[in-house]
């Protein structure tokens, strides 16, 4: 992964989940949440901290591949930044957990379960960069 999406995603804090809702056989929907988060850079995944009965946690048990948007708000078009990210959702590792209590120590006081988001693919946007193709990774 390039260091400047890796600079990025580390300076943010903030993610959008995006799960996909499939429990009304009638309906296919996507179902998203915001979530406070850790980079864990050895890894190249993303920690975040919610109740394991929240409907985000439930669907992504059932569907582990999901969606992310990690952006920096800017009334300004020089000045937007983000990433796309499809990861795949799992249960953190101590070590993640422990990154991410680092970054968030006062989430120790509350309930739920930290989750980890490992990165299959990201699309980084910087339009400071002026770029004509954008940063990709892809997992390999």
């Amino acid at each position: 992964m390039d260091d400047r999406i890796k600079a990025f995603i580390t300076k943010q804090h903030l993610l959008a989940l995006s799960v996909i809702d499939n429990t009304d056989s009638t309906h296919l929907s996507v179902y998203s949440a915001s979530c406070y988060y850790a980079f864990v850079k050895e890894n190249l995944s993303l920690c975040f901290k919610s109740d394991s009965n929240s409907k985000h946690i439930k669907l992504a048990y059932v569907n582990p591949s999901v969606g992310v948007i990690i952006a920096k708000d800017s009334n300004t078009l020089t000045h937007l930044k983000g990433v796309q990210i499809q990861a795949t959702f799992r249960n953190a590792t101590q070590q993640e957990q422990g990154v991410y209590y680092d970054k968030f120590p006062f989430a120790r006081l509350g309930s739920g379960e930290i989750f980890a988001l490992d990165i299959d693919f990201a699309k980084y946007t910087n339009n400071q960069l002026l770029l004509q193709k954008k940063l990709t990774y892809t997992k390999e």
